[in-house]
């Protein structure tokens, strides 16, 4: 009997007993410890096995691309004692080995981890704060609930299934069964002669419209005054005709002129150098690297963040997650501002969606992948999350930004974000199918990222942030190799990432804020 306590990565906390003489370990769906396809990258499909030998539990690596490691040590194949810690690649998801009492010398004091009423279920420490200048508006009045993701410990807010603005609520009962179809009456006035002359005018002719419109019923209400010949009515028409054409010309000069030469942060237009360097400039401060401080002082940034309001700042909930392991084991976390002199702010998690990793999600990505986290001190300033007219405006080729902390320039000393420009590749429900705007909060994009980039905004060129960045997809294949030392021929695994990222809209995190009663500047 052996159990495995998941202390580290996308399913930390979880604890998995196995009475059988061979564990396999990795990424793939058919194993007996399965990581998460999209989170835990550091892991291989078919990463490992701990394997019964003699009375023995043995770990053997099983051709991983990042190794395995025991108590840190890159090992092919050693033996395990009880509290030793598993780790699948550096940095990757790590598991504590727990053996029941009697076994490979474990002292006779430890008890045997399964009662008669099953295995212990997991349940988080509590994440309240730290102790602060300010306290925590959020901490008190918000009931805990359970949480798929958490399990059913203290400390969690799990945001309540929530009706889309103008829809009735889940709760509310429809008689026949289905709600009333809504048609808000007409208050519109009829429009005068003038306005539907111009009304054939195209949308971008947008100089004189208003001008030529009330010209042209001036003219006719001055001409039924003074009742003057039908031949003065034509020539007057005419007239007002030509002003009309020289208004459409006018307006699609100044539409022409200004695609040209437009740099005003449009959603389509202006020069992407300029507009990411303005986004750079105009948010640098709103950005933080989320960070474990571990009790011996080291510091280890994982995730990226970015303030939404005074002391809230949102990331993914799969980061909330690490910080719920790392807690557990005795760490702090910590947001540093980026290009600011190092300060550490102490910080806490306050929300992670209880809707994060539906088992019927597909496998292009969890949805609702949102969490947020609490500063002790009061931030500087915080970015634009755009307004839900803007969000359900967008479509495929549409330019975005995405601002964060990819891990492979991550510098925890002097923290400097990263910017990326690419394209929404597509905008699609969490089934990756075709919805309505309201439910389509899965973003797609193309803008480069890298481990440490969950969490990141995701801007458009206006300025306002669409979408919190959560992941990438890729593919794993299976290659032969041939040892050059001795001729043997090895099938290894091969992760291939792609250019496609997703993220989750921008309208759940105002959904979380709102869960918890913040304050939606």
């Amino acid at each position: 009997m052996i159990r495995l306590v998941q202390e580290f990565g996308a399913h930390a906390g979880r604890q998995l007993p196995f009475d059988k003489d061979r564990v396999r370990i990795g990424r793939a769906p058919d194993g007996d410890v399965v990581f998460d396809a999209n989170v835990d990258l550091d892991a291989s499909g078919r990463h490992c096995e701990i394997l019964l030998v003699d009375g023995s539990y043995t770990v053997v690596d099983t051709g991983s691309r990042n190794g395995t490691f025991v108590n840190s040590v890159r090992v092919q194949r050693q033996q395990l004692k009880h509290n030793d810690v598993v780790e699948c690649g550096r940095g990757g998801p790590r598991l504590r080995v727990e053996i029941p009492a009697g076994a490979q010398g474990v002292p006779a004091a430890s008890q045997a981890f399964l009662g008669a009423s099953g295995p212990v279920s997991y349940a988080p420490p509590s994440l309240a704060p730290p102790a602060a200048s300010q306290p925590n508006p959020f901490a008190a009045g918000v009931a805990a609930q359970p949480s798929p993701a958490f399990g059913g410990g203290s400390g969690t807010v799990a945001m309540p299934q929530m009706a889309h603005p103008g829809m009735p609520h889940p709760g509310m009962a429809h008689p026949g069964g289905s709600p009333p179809a809504f048609a808000p009456p007409s208050h519109e006035p009829a429009p005068s002669p003038g306005q539907s002359m111009v009304a054939s005018m195209p949308g971008e002719a947008r100089v004189g419209k208003r001008t030529v419109a009330l010209m042209i019923d001036q003219a006719l209400v001055a001409h039924a005054q003074r009742g003057s010949s039908q031949r003065g009515l034509k020539v007057m028409v005419g007239l007002l005709t030509g002003l009309v054409l020289a208004g459409l010309g006018a307006g699609a000069w100044y539409v022409a002129t200004e695609d040209r030469s437009s740099n005003n942060g449009s959603n389509r237009g202006g020069d992407p150098s300029t507009v990411g360097a303005r986004i750079a400039s105009s948010n640098e401060g709103n950005i933080y690297l989320l960070a474990m401080r571990a009790a011996d002082g080291r510091v280890r940034g994982f995730c990226t963040g970015f303030a939404v309001n005074e002391t809230l700042v949102a990331t993914n909930a799969h980061c909330v997650r690490m910080v719920t392991a790392e807690t557990a084991r005795g760490a702090q976390l910590v947001v540093l501002r980026n290009k600011g002199n190092g300060e550490m702010l102490p910080a806490a998690p306050v929300y992670l969606d209880a809707r994060f990793q539906n088992a019927q999600m597909s496998r292009g990505g969890a949805g609702y992948d949102v969490g947020l986290v609490q500063v002790s001190s009061r931030l500087a300033g915080w970015v634009t999350l755009a307004p839900d007219g803007e969000l359900f405006a967008l479509r495929e080729g549409d330019a975005v930004f995405v601002y964060g902390f990819p891990g492979m320039t991550m510098n925890e000393r002097s923290p400097v974000a990263t910017i990326t420009l690419g394209l929404l590749n597509r905008v699609t429900d969490f089934f990756d199918g075709v919805a309505t705007a309201p439910t389509a909060q899965k973003l797609q994009h193309s803008a480069q990222t890298a481990g440490g980039s969950s969490g990141s905004p995701i801007f458009l060129p206006s300025g306002s942030v669409i979408g919190v960045n959560a992941g990438s997809l890729s593919d794993d294949e299976h290659q032969v190799v041939i040892d050059p030392s001795n001729g043997q021929r090895r099938e290894v695994e091969v992760n291939r990432g792609s250019n496609f990222k997703y993220g989750m809209r921008a309208d759940l995190i105002r959904q979380a804020m709102a869960s918890v009663g913040a304050r939606q500047p």
